[in-house]
């Protein structure tokens, strides 16, 4: 399955690979959830980055679906 990714916040800077303004279409196997996509893109557990589908942020485990438009946020703490 083919998914186009976004990524928002410093995640441009930590992927480079990965960034462009319109975003990057990537080949996956099918039935792939967040978590395999992120292990693909080699992002590390500790960033804190939420994967949203569909304007819906998905768990992990949840998976994706074919022509998926997908964004990476990074989570911001602070006050």
């Amino acid at each position: 399955m083919k998914v186009r990714i976004r990524l928002f916040g410093v995640l441009g800077k930590k992927l480079p690979e990965f960034s462009a303004p319109e975003g990057i279409e990537i080949e996956l196997p099918d039935g792939s959830s967040a978590a395999d996509l992120l292990e693909y893109m080699k992002v590390s557990a500790d960033w804190g980055v939420a994967v949203a589908m569909d304007s819906r942020i998905l768990k992990y485990d949840d998976l994706m679906r074919d022509g998926a438009e997908i964004r990476l946020l990074q989570m911001v703490h602070g006050g």
